[in-house]
């Protein structure tokens, strides 16, 4: 049952307030929120959708479902814990919540990771723009075919949940208003002009002041996934090794990275020394040995930013005033960790050559489709929301946009085949 000293009516509603549970049903409106989450499309998708490295590269790396799923689970971890304080005592977070939180904070991710989003960043950039964690709000509110013009129709807590970023499309351009062309690149932090009302639904009577405590679990648990499981899949594939200890350029990169990460002042030895620790858990011997050192690693690590998170107060209104309190050497290890992993795996050539291609694939589909005759292009059921507005740019372009954010890696490649090299496709083979 969901906690009503810490929940109360207004944060259960829809805002569809026609969408009523079925005869029968006992659970929660967060589990139902859970439960809808993870029956999507748009959820399914992400097993086809690459983390770092391309899916199809082996079937040990983690997509965005395995990473997705692995970041509820960590949330879980959170709000287990963090309940167990005196803060929280009587009245403690929903553990369903978190985990929707969590399973949904991956769904607008585009094909071919961050490359994928700078893509269509730049191919909106005139039109509303594009940015990941907006396309989650459109995609549970508008995009997922469950309630007719509301998509997921999920409670008002479980959206603000959701909302990791506070300003407007509009409001962040008008911030870099002057930046010049060397931020005509840069990926806007933002939710979508169109979703201002969803916003202004989700919070109403309190404006846009503070993210729920719910939100920050969300985005630590994210942090914490990213910086660990990564980890693993890089030393599993080989790209961070004990020789890279020895290249001081390369800790120079880390620190560097990690200073915008959440480690002011970052130096080389102080990435040295926290990468040393690292590897000295992983003391060699069988590949199987080698195995369980690396699980037991990433279970240390995952452990120790759980019992070293704690909630404050800060001065806010109710549902905002509480907060997360990470240990600060916390954040500069996960920063250090998201700067090695940007550094050797990110930055690596058999990385980037893949995005590269990926960055073309999106821009190409893209424009292809962004034409005012491109109609009959699309599948059927795209092809009539873009009927719907194919007098309207901005709007077509937003179709066209959600279109090819929903693809996975595979879908993208096929249909990028299928349009523009020779002798690809043909008449029985659909898109």
């Amino acid at each position: 049952m969901v906690n009503q000293s810490r929940y109360d009516e207004a944060d259960l509603l829809r805002w569809d307030a026609l969408d009523q549970v079925s005869v029968g049903d006992t659970r929660s409106p967060f589990e139902i929120d859970r439960a809808r989450i993870i029956h999507s499309s748009a959820f399914r998708r992400l097993q086809g959708k690459t983390q770092i490295f391309g899916v199809g590269e082996g079937d040990f790396y983690r997509t965005r479902l395995t990473h997705s799923m692995e970041v509820a689970q960590i949330g879980k971890g959170l709000a287990l814990a963090l309940n167990a304080q005196a803060l929280l005592i009587e009245a403690p977070v929903n553990v369903e919540l978190i985990e929707a939180a969590c399973l949904a904070h991956d769904l607008g991710h585009p094909p071919f990771g961050h490359n994928g989003e700078v893509a269509l960043q730049q191919c909106m950039r005139h039109a509303g723009g594009f940015e990941a964690n907006a396309q989650n709000l459109r995609i549970v509110s508008r995009l997922e075919a469950k309630r007719p013009g509301f998509g997921l129709n999920l409670t008002r807590r479980t959206i603000d949940s959701l909302l990791k970023y506070l300003q407007s499309y509009s409001e962040c351009k008008a911030r870099r208003a002057g930046a010049g062309a060397a931020e005509a690149a840069h990926v806007e932090k933002c939710h979508y002009d169109d979703d201002a009302a969803l916003v202004a639904w989700v919070r109403e009577g309190y404006g846009r002041t503070h993210r729920l405590l719910e939100s920050e679990v969300m985005e630590w648990a994210d942090d914490i996934a990213y910086s660990v499981h990564d980890l693993e899949d890089g030393l599993h594939g080989g790209l961070i090794t004990p020789e890279h200890l020895k290249q001081e350029h390369l800790l120079e990169r880390i620190a560097a990275y990690a200073e915008k990460k959440g480690a002011p002042g970052c130096t080389v030895t102080e990435v040295f020394e926290h990468l040393s620790r690292i590897f000295a858990h992983l003391r060699g011997g069988s590949v199987r040995r080698l195995k369980e050192q690396r699980k037991a690693l990433t279970s240390h690590l995952i452990h120790a930013c759980v019992v070293g998170t704690r909630v404050v107060t800060r001065d806010a209104p109710a549902p905002y005033h509480l907060a997360l309190a990470i240990a600060p050497e916390l954040r500069r290890q996960v920063a250090i960790l998201m700067g090695t992993e940007y550094v050797l795996m990110i930055r690596h050539p058999r990385v980037t050559t893949l995005e590269y291609k990926g960055k073309r694939v999106v821009t190409r589909l893209f424009e292809a489709h962004a034409q005012p005759d491109s109609g009959d292009l699309l599948p059927a059921d795209i092809r009539e929301s873009w009927e719907t507005c194919r007098h309207n740019e901005a709007q077509r372009l937003r179709v066209i946009c959600d279109y090819i954010a929903g693809m996975t890696d595979a879908y993208a490649l096929k249909l990028y085949t299928r349009m523009f090299e020779p002798g690809a496709g043909g008449f029985l083979h659909p898109n």
